[in-house]
């Protein structure tokens, strides 16, 4: 299964009212620089890596750092091709 990093979004807290089913528990593990405006996050999913790409603003608003854990939600449609 390949899930692109475009296809994954990050949320601190599960949440409840979404239309994202797919949800993963995660912990950071590292975050680069992605082009201007955007960043690469490195995470970990029950031993397996993910890649989630998330706008720098988003990742400061969420205070993203490694070690952080978090939930990784994935696009029904990105499991699916």
């Amino acid at each position: 299964l390949r899930v692109q990093a475009r296809d994954v979004s990050l949320t601190l807290t599960p949440a409840t009212d979404t239309s994202i089913l797919n949800v993963l528990p995660a912990r950071v593990q590292a975050l680069a620089d992605d082009g201007p405006a955007q960043m690469l996050v490195a995470l970990e999913a029950g031993g397996v890596p993910l890649l989630a790409r998330v706008t720098r603003k988003s990742a400061q608003l969420l205070a993203l750092a490694p070690g952080q854990p978090v939930f990784a939600q994935i696009k029904g449609v990105a499991v699916l091709d």
